[in-house]
């Protein structure tokens, strides 16, 4: 009897080695979004292969099992509608911008909302252009509801909840300024949301504000600016003026598959860079990823 006893405790000692063995051995990856900008051409970077890219953590090189530009993110689509009324410049920006939204490809998953004081979103996202136009327009219909003053980290922070369960290039396209009057969340809350959160932050300002607007007189706000600045390059995304065709920004890029260290469990500073003929080709290149690479997890987990 006794020999029988230690035999199954033998037995299940070598099936649990075997299994911490095989988790061991299990590929933990990561799937990010990076873009990459000729700063020549103004234009992205379209013919790199995996190969081209070297990316780095600790010093170290890691293995990147993929590079594709074969990938529909979620984008989500803001725009500021405070000063339209008032502002030829600001109107036509957000005609523009809400067209866009309505015509982006077939298959992109893309969410609209516009904002002042109040938000309102589509409910989701929708890579249908008919679902997508309609539900737009249901949003466009409250454009005369949403306030005079302006709450920007309200809206942020609202849009975040539109994505749910973050998905490797989720981006909000924010269209407006880096002001804020009104809003409940402080500036450094919602940072710290898109930051945990993964989500890149691209912003384009409609305008260039003038200091007799608003409270500008006594207040610079230059926390906004400096926060929304601060934002972008965290997250991998970038600021600029708008312009209409740099809208595909928000598409572009290359997702890529990258192997890590089982043992890395926490967000870690990386660097990503070309090799080969790749770096001699673009030697003038902007390189947008976010500041730290996603950590292991037991959803990226691979046998």
């Amino acid at each position: 009897m006794k020999q029988k006893i230690w035999l199954a405790v033998f037995m299940a000692i070598n099936v649990l080695a075997a299994t911490v063995c095989s988790a061991a051995a299990q590929e933990c990856t990561t799937t990010v979004l990076v873009s990459f900008y000729d700063q020549l051409t103004k234009n992205e970077i379209e013919t790199l292969k995996s190969t081209d890219i070297e990316v780095r953590v600790g010093g170290k090189t890691v293995p990147l099992l993929n590079a594709t530009r074969d990938f529909n993110n979620r984008v989500l689509v803001l725009v500021e509608t405070d000063g339209a009324a008032k502002n030829d410049r600001i109107d036509e920006v957000v005609d523009m911008v809400t067209r866009q939204a309505r015509q982006a490809d077939e298959g992109k998953p893309v969410a609209f909302g516009m904002f002042a004081e109040k938000a309102f979103f589509t409910k989701t996202f929708l890579p249908d252009p008919a679902k997508r136009s309609a539900a737009i327009s249901e949003i466009t219909e409250e454009a005369g509801s949403l306030g005079k003053r302006v709450a920007l980290w309200d809206a942020l922070h609202q849009a975040l909840g539109i994505f749910g369960p973050h998905q490797p290039g989720d981006t909000v396209l924010l269209i407006g300024e880096p002001y804020d009057d009104a809003s409940h969340h402080s500036a450094g809350t919602v940072e710290k949301e898109f930051i945990a959160s993964g989500t890149r932050l691209f912003m384009m300002r409609r305008s260039r504000s003038s200091r007799v607007e608003r409270d500008f007189l006594w207040s610079a706000h230059e926390l906004e600016k400096t926060v929304v600045d601060r934002l972008t390059r965290e997250t991998g995304g970038l600021w600029s003026e708008y312009v209409a065709s740099l809208i595909r920004f928000a598409w572009a890029g290359y997702m890529l598959e990258i192997k890590l260290p089982p043992e890395m469990s926490k967000p870690a500073k990386w660097k990503v860079q070309f090799q080969g003929t790749a770096a001699q080709t673009h030697r003038r290149t902007n390189f947008y990823y976010p500041a730290l690479l996603p950590p292991c997890s037991t959803q990226n987990q691979r046998n």
